[in-house]
């Protein structure tokens, strides 16, 4: 017997999603047509010390704009089913006030797992870029902790 998968989340799940009984879904694992405009985004990468201004269109995920139109490191590891939290990004308080729309449960439960979690933290898969962003300016951390150091 065949099972139904929305045609959503065969474009970003991995096949192990697919396989599974139950599919996790939050709101931005939508597909969803892209609005007319575009915004600036500033984005801080504590990862390759660096800092970009890009232009991205509005109706993709942030994680679509800083991995395909930054091409700055974001390892992304579940491709923005929120099913991870390697998408882990720190908003300005200014900034994380145009986001409108809340964090879900699922988006909470991930962000629980990430290092370094304040309380303007997103997961970037799960910000759909709209025009009230525009100008909008976040942070990229470097999460990776040595657990040597202290010794």
């Amino acid at each position: 017997m065949r099972r139904f998968v929305p045609s959503s989340l065969h474009r970003c799940a991995p096949a192990a999603v697919l396989a599974s009984a139950s599919v996790r879904r939050c709101h931005a694992a939508e597909p969803a047509a892209a609005t007319p405009g575009k915004i600036k985004v500033k984005i801080h990468s504590d990862v390759n010390k660096k800092t970009k201004d890009i232009v991205a269109p509005t109706g993709i995920t942030l994680m679509e704009a800083i991995r395909d139109i930054a091409k700055l490191d974001m390892e992304a590891a579940c491709d923005g089913t929120c099913a991870c939290s390697t998408c882990h990004v720190i908003f300005t308080e200014a900034s994380y006030k145009t986001l409108g729309e809340d964090p879900t449960e699922d988006e909470l439960d991930m962000l629980d797992l990430a290092p370094k979690v304040s309380k303007t933290s997103r997961l970037s898969c799960q910000v759909k870029l709209a025009p009230e962003m525009d100008g909008m300016e976040l942070t990229i951390p470097d999460e990776m902790e040595n657990q040597m150091s202290a010794w």
